[in-house]
C-alpha cells in the first residue's frame, strides 16, 4: 500500500477516540481502509486535561487501527474543539505602489501575515487564519491575484485557541511517536464530511452532539453564518438518568442506549424495562420506557432551546430551512421527530458520506465517525489546513453578537443552579 496516498485522522473525543485512515481520490470519492474506536480517557468537555490518559487511549486506538493493515503513518491530522475556542473577525490594507501592476501572490500572503501579528489575550494563540473575501479600491472581488488597483483589503476570520489546550493534543500526539501534520477545527470537519453543497448554499444548521459538548454550525450561501459550542451533550443525559433511577453510569449509559427515546408520544408505557441497581447485580429495579423517555426529554428540550436561540441570534433565522443531526448523539431514538415538533424545520441525520469502507457490507458510515472523516478529507485536500474546509468559511458574527448575548444565554443555560451536572 503506497502510504503517501493516504491520511490519518484521530478524532480525541469526550467519550471516544475515533481514528481513521483512508483517502480521497482526485474525482472526489471518499474510501476508508480502516477505522476503530476505543474508549476515550483524560478528555473533558472536548479538551485534553489528563495527558497521560489520553495518551494511553490514542495508543490503544492506533494499535487497532494498524494491525490488519501493512503500514503505519507517523503523520496524523487531529482535530479540536471545546468551548475555550473562539473567533475574531479583522482586515488589512495595503495602497500599492503601481496600481496598474497586476496583484500577485506573495501581495496577498504578505496581507494575510499582518494577522498573525494581532494582539490577543495572554494564554491565546491563533489556530487558524481563514480569508474571507477582498476588495479592490472598494469593489469586492473574490479572488484578489491577477486584478487591478490601487487599495486591496483583505477580511479574514481569526481562530482563537487556548495555548495550553492546543498543547497538551501536541504532547499527546508526540508522545505517541507521531507528528502532527494539522489541527482542524472539529465542526467545520463534521460539516464537510456530512452537508451537500445543497444545504450549505439553502441554509442549514448543522448539529454534532458529543459526549461532553455539542457543535452548532450554521450555513447559508455557502459560507459559515455562526459557530457556537454549546457546553452539553451525551453524558449529561447519562448523569441525568444515573440520578433519577440512583444507578450506576455504566447502568445508565446501557438504559441510555439500549433502551432510550427522547419523544414519550413514540413510546408505552407497558413497555417495561428492567435494570440493576448496583454493579454487584443484587438489587433490580423495573421502568416503563415511557417514563425514561421523559428523563431523557428534558434535556434534550433544553439543548433544542439553546440552538434555537443561536439561529435566532445569527440573523439567518428566516434562511435556515433545515437542521442535520450528527454525531453520536444523534443515535438516540425518535430524535429527528423532536426536533421537527420544536423547530418546525427539516430534520435528518447525517451520515458521512464515504464511497467505500474496506471489508464492510453497510453502505452507511455511523455519524460517530462525522468528524475523522471531515479530517481526513480536509487532510488530504491541503495537509496545510488552509484547503477544502478553510475556504468553506465565511462570515461568522462571532465576534461580539456570539461571545455576548448567545454565549451567556448558552453558558447562563446551563448553570450549576439550573444543572447539577454542569461540572462533571
Amino acid at each position: 500500500m503506497e502510504q503517501s496516498n493516504y491520511v490519518t485522522a484521530i478524532d480525541i473525543g469526550t467519550t471516544k477516540i475515533a481514528a481513521i485512515i483512508g483517502k480521497v481520490t482526485p474525482n472526489g470519492r471518499v474510501l476508508i481502509e480502516e477505522l476503530h474506536c476505543t474508549y476515550s480517557r483524560g478528555v473533558r468537555r472536548g479538551v485534553v486535561e489528563n495527558v497521560e490518559d489520553t495518551v494511553v487511549s490514542i495508543k490503544e486506538c492506533l494499535a487497532e487501527l494498524y494491525k490488519k493493515l501493512d503500514l503505519r503513518q507517523e503523520r496524523v491530522i487531529v482535530g479540536i474543539a471545546g468551548r475555550h475556542i473562539s473567533g475574531i473577525q479583522n482586515s488589512a490594507q495595503v495602497i500599492r505602489k503601481n496600481p496598474k501592476a497586476v496583484i500577485t501572490e506573495k501581495e496577498v500572503s504578505d496581507l494575510k501575515r499582518q494577522m498573525y501579528s494581532i494582539v490577543l489575550s495572554p494564554g491565546q494563540e491563533i489556530l487558524q487564519v481563514i480569508t474571507q473575501d477582498y476588495t479592490i479600491d472598494g469593489e469586492p472581488v473574490q479572488k484578489a491575484v491577477g486584478c487591478q488597483g490601487n487599495v486591496l483589503i483583505g477580511y479574514y476570520y481569526i481562530v482563537i485557541s487556548d495555548a495550553a489546550a492546543v498543547e497538551r493534543i501536541r504532547m499527546c500526539i508526540n508522545r505517541c511517536g507521531l507528528t502532527l501534520d494539522n489541527i482542524i477545527l472539529e465542526p467545520i470537519a463534521s460539516a464537510e464530511a456530512v452537508l451537500t453543497g445543497e444545504e450549505k448554499e439553502n441554509g442549514t444548521a448543522l448539529l454534532d452532539i458529543g459526549g461532553g459538548t455539542s457543535d452548532l454550525v450554521i450555513y447559508y450561501k455557502n459560507i459559515v453564518r455562526a459557530a457556537v459550542v454549546l457546553p452539553c451533550g451525551g453524558e449529561l443525559i447519562t448523569e441525568d438518568i444515573r440520578d433519577a433511577y440512583k444507578i450506576s453510569r455504566q447502568m445508565a449509559e446501557r438504559l441510555k442506549c439500549s433502551y432510550g427515546s427522547c419523544f414519550e408520544d413514540c413510546c408505552s408505557e407497558d413497555v417495561i424495562i428492567p435494570y440493576y441497581k448496583d454493579t454487584a447485580r443484587r438489587e433490580t429495579g423495573h421502568i416503563n420506557e415511557k417514563n425514561l423517555a421523559g428523563v431523557i426529554r428534558d434535556r434534550m428540550e433544553q439543548i433544542i432551546e439553546a440552538v434555537n436561540h443561536v439561529i435566532c441570534e445569527s440573523g439567518f433565522e428566516d434562511k435556515i430551512s433545515s437542521i442535520v443531526l450528527t454525531g453520536g448523539g444523534s443515535l438516540m431514538r425518535h430524535l429527528p421527530q423532536l426536533f421537527r415538533l420544536r423547530t418546525g424545520l427539516d430534520v435528518r441525520i447525517g451520515y458521512p458520506r464515504v464511497q467505500r469502507v474496506a471489508g464492510s457490507k453497510s453502505p452507511k458510515l455511523s455519524p460517530i465517525m462525522a468528524t475523522g472523516v471531515g479530517l481526513m478529507m480536509n487532510g488530504y485536500a491541503d495537509g496545510s489546513g488552509g484547503g477544502k474546509i478553510g475556504g468553506l468559511i465565511g462570515k461568522w458574527p462571532l465576534v461580539k453578537k456570539f461571545k455576548g448575548k448567545v454565549q451567556n444565554f448558552v453558558e447562563g443555560y446551563f448553570t450549576e443552579e439550573n444543572d447539577p451536572h454542569r461540572l462533571y
